[in-house]
């Protein structure tokens, strides 16, 4: 569950944190429902007739917007576009300009010396990874650059590229011989800009970026150890458009999130003969729930879904938060892999306010909040990445969950007669299957059609989410160009039962209009360009159906909120 950026600065946020016996209160976090939360909660006060002025003072502040024209709110989102797009580059360029003028030259020789490397004189003596690596890309095999939330493959995985000096604007001889040694650095810097024109709370735009530092030590080039360390960390900058325009569930991007400086992953990790031990703080990363096709989107629920973002305690380690946690992984025969994993229960840990912000530096390494255990069997004929890979599993979290409709005595939370303490329940179980098909692979051209297709299930007494479901098709190689890349996908969030039926008895409590909510979803259309094998640039359209699940818009009573084109553009370097 991905919390809201600004939770700290929405008075009406804190007001409903405070009120614990709503039924939001575990689930509700989230930016789309931080509205529906103030209003769930101000219904609660009424209720129990405390600080009712109050309350009207904080809906009547939420409520009170003077109509505007249709053109003005245009134009006035116009002029935030612009100002979105142009501020935060302007810093941005001076530091591009200044990478580009470092590395041509550098770039430039790298190049040249592997054209001849008979010309150089500082050529390493093994030529073979070269090779194969440029081999790689004239087939068109090329492995396509990983968005800035997923975790690095392990060595034996697939062969390393990141010592090609072709694939990282910024060369170096010092550079190269660490990684031979088996030390590589790579960061990468992603930075976008979100808008919707229409729909939402409101219009405009919004710049947003991360910077995303990892370092890999493999072990085997100078201890002769089969292990590895991993450490990752993140410089988030900029605002989200979802948590400050549209309050959607589906998050427009995969790297909106809190403002900060933050570690994410530190971990080791020990190969034996068919199996291997990783230990430290781990996020989920892909090797859980997400199918390599899905990654091309950007919107976030193509990565880790919205069912898992809302429903587990803080959003789950999800990007971009880690936990300390034990992986196992076991090959037992061909083409078969299975996943077991126990992480701490809740990565922030209970408290108020945006569950990111409590744990800003990603530090805490807490391991008393109970525990989540996730497991994964994946089947991939002949370890191939032309086959299919079809994933089946599971998770259980030992929390305690509150239930988001009745309280301990079987009585609605929205009636007078509630106590209003929710029943609890123990633990949260879920489950869910991921399929990922090639349907045409042609070496010729370098073309490659697939198409995927995930569905999450969790109960819907204790979870916002109680069914979860998307798919989608990417083609690689249009137009000729071998590694760009172009696709469409569909997500669906579903309202959890529990939830709609205490929509329900507000809306018969009150007499008030107070939609139930049912689900959203959203639409993705994406090209990304691979202009160099460092830079990417990615055009993107999402539409956004039914915000929320049916929201009430606080801007203008008796409506809901209405769905949302967005527009972007994304451009990722890898240094």
């Amino acid at each position: 569950m991905q919390d809201d950026p600004r939770a700290e600065e929405q008075p009406l946020s804190e007001q409903a944190a405070g009120l614990r016996a709503s039924p939001w209160m575990h689930s509700c976090r989230h930016p789309s429902c931080v509205w529906a939360a103030a209003i769930e909660d101000c219904t609660v006060l009424i209720r129990t007739g405390a600080a009712v002025k109050t309350c009207s003072i904080e809906l009547h502040r939420a409520t009170s917007v003077e109509p505007q024209r249709a053109t003005g709110r245009r134009a006035r989102a116009f002029r935030q576009i612009m100002i979105a797009v142009f501020t935060p580059l302007v810093a941005r360029f001076a530091v591009i300009c200044l990478l580009l003028a470092l590395a041509v030259p550098m770039h430039s020789r790298a190049a040249t010396s592997k054209a001849d490397p008979g010309k150089t004189s500082d050529q390493p003596d093994d030529k073979a990874d070269n090779k194969s690596d440029e081999g790689a890309v004239k087939s068109g095999k090329k492995k396509d650059p990983q968005p800035p939330t997923t975790s690095e493959a392990s060595a034996e995985d697939k062969p390393d590229d990141r010592c090609d000096a072709g694939k990282q604007l910024v060369n170096f001889e010092l550079r190269h011989r660490l990684c031979e040694a088996g030390l590589t650095l790579a960061v990468t810097e992603t930075s976008e800009i979100l808008g919707n024109l229409a729909g939402g709370l409101r219009q405009g735009a919004r710049y947003e970026g991360v910077t995303d530092a990892n370092l890999k030590i493999d072990l085997r080039p100078s201890f002769h150890v089969r292990g590895e360390i991993f450490a990752r960390a993140y410089q988030i900058h900029g605002r989200g458009l979802s948590a400050d325009n549209i309050g959607n569930l589906h998050l427009a991007s995969s790297i909106e999130a809190s403002r900060t400086t933050r570690l994410n992953e530190l971990w080791y990790e020990q190969h034996f003969d068919n199996w291997r031990l990783r230990i430290g703080q781990l996020t989920i990363g892909t090797e859980f729930h997400n199918p390599d096709s899905a990654r091309l989107f950007i919107n976030s629920t193509f990565g880790w879904p919205t069912q898992p973002a809302l429903d587990l305690p803080s959003g789950g380690p999800g990007y971009p938060l880690a936990t300390p946690a034990v992986r196992v992984r076991v090959d037992p025969q061909e083409g078969v892999t299975l996943f077991l994993a126990l992480f701490n229960g809740d990565p922030t840990g209970a408290g108020v306010g945006g569950s990111q912000l409590r744990d800003a530096s990603g530090t805490a390494f807490r391991t008393s909040d109970g525990a989540w255990l996730i497991g994964e069997i994946r089947y991939n004929p002949d370890d191939s990445d032309k086959n299919g890979a079809y994933r089946f599993g599971g998770w259980w979290n030992s929390e305690r969950f509150r239930d988001l409709r009745f309280d301990q005595n079987g009585v609605s939370l929205a009636s007078p007669a509630s106590n209003g303490k929710p029943f609890l329940h123990d633990g949260d179980p879920s489950f869910y299957v991921n399929v990922d098909q090639p349907l045409v692979v042609n070496d010729a051209d370098h073309t490659r059609l697939s198409v995927f297709a995930r569905a999450g299930f969790a109960p819907g007494d204790r979870n916002l989410v109680d069914f979860y479901a998307d798919g989608g098709m990417t083609y690689k190689g249009p137009f000729g160009r071998a590694d760009d890349q172009a696709g469409i996908a569909v997500g669906y969030a579903k309202i959890g039962s529990a939830a709609r039926g205490f929509d329900a008895d507000i809306a018969r409590l009150t007499g008030q209009f107070h939609p139930i909510r049912s689900g959203e979803a959203v639409l993705e259309l994406t090209y990304r360009f691979q202009l160099t094998n460092w830079w990417q640039v990615q055009p993107d359209f999402q539409y956004v159906f039914n915000i929320g699940g049916g929201i009430v818009n606080p801007n203008a009573p008796g409506k809901r909120v209405a769905d949302a084109p967005v527009l972007g553009l994304r451009t990722t370097i890898t240094f």
